[in-house]
């Protein structure tokens, strides 16, 4: 995704591929019919990680021969720091017992995973003068945006309740 950032940067405005990547992300904790409430806070875990490691790991990235120039490849570390972990628990979470419940977490996750790495995303795509506007309010609420979307993460990890596997009774 990221290496087609900057081809399309030309032709497309920073929000347009703002708004892909949170569709992208979107899609991919849809498509798992899982809870996000887990993948969610692995989503901070991640990014936690990112913050710590990805000024250690890019130059052992670099060291195996893996080059990228555009984007930075720091940026690709970072994001895979921060995606990872999520991807990795998602897959385990429970089901979803609701289409609702699904597409709720799924937005959460996905506004989560995009504020999380926005930076590394700046980093890749370059800010048009259209855009601009728009993203200085997108900064301005970031904190907000990010302990929102974590809380509501913790609230669907201590509520959810298993849905009730309707068995027959045979007697």
């Amino acid at each position: 995704f990221l290496f087609c950032c900057r081809w399309y940067n030309k032709s497309m405005t920073y929000l347009i591929m703002l708004a892909i990547y949170v569709g992208v992300l979107f899609l991919v904790a849809w498509t798992s019919r899982r809870t996000m409430g887990v993948p969610t806070i692995a989503l901070a875990a991640g990014a936690l990680m990112a913050d710590l490691w990805t000024n250690s790991l890019t130059p052992f990235v670099t060291q195996t021969g893996i080059v990228i120039v555009s984007p930075p490849l720091a940026s690709i570390v970072s994001i895979v720091l921060t995606l990872l972990p999520a991807l990795l628990v998602m897959f385990r979470s429970q089901k979803a017992s609701s289409h609702y419940r699904s597409i709720i977490g799924s937005l959460v996750f996905a506004v989560l995973g995009v504020m999380l790495t926005y930076g590394a995303f700046s980093n890749a795509v370059v800010l048009d003068d259209a855009s601009k506007q728009y993203v200085l309010e997108i900064v301005k609420y970031q904190n907000a945006v990010v302990t929102a979307c974590i809380l509501l993460a913790i609230v669907e990890v201590l509520f959810y309740r298993k849905p009730h596997e309707h068995r027959t009774h045979h007697g």
